[in-house]
């Protein structure tokens, strides 16, 4: 699979912008959101802000065992939007 310059540019500034425990959390929570997936790594990297990584840790409990539904559904939701607006030509989003 082939992946955009600026698609690969912001996966990859994620490892760059958190430090220690926090860069930790932020990392693995992407990951596990992305499920592998580079174009949605970037998206959820670039959803989150250095002051507030809560929400982003919040959707990666969707991952996590005892999950709840409304994390689950969350998680699943912002996936299904990133995909959507990957399909998207830019004159199609709304």
């Amino acid at each position: 699979m082939t992946f955009a310059e600026n698609e690969v540019h912001l996966a990859l500034r994620v490892l760059n912008t958190y430090e220690g425990e926090r860069s930790d959390r932020v990392h693995k929570a992407v990951i596990k959101l992305s499920n592998g997936d580079l174009h949605l790594l970037a998206c959820w990297a670039g959803g989150a802000t250095q002051q507030d990584v809560e929400p982003l840790l919040w959707f990666a409990g969707a991952t996590e065992p005892g999950a709840t539904g409304k994390q689950i559904f969350g998680a699943q939701w912002m996936n299904s939007f990133y995909d959507r607006n990957r399909l998207a030509s830019p004159g199609d989003v709304s």
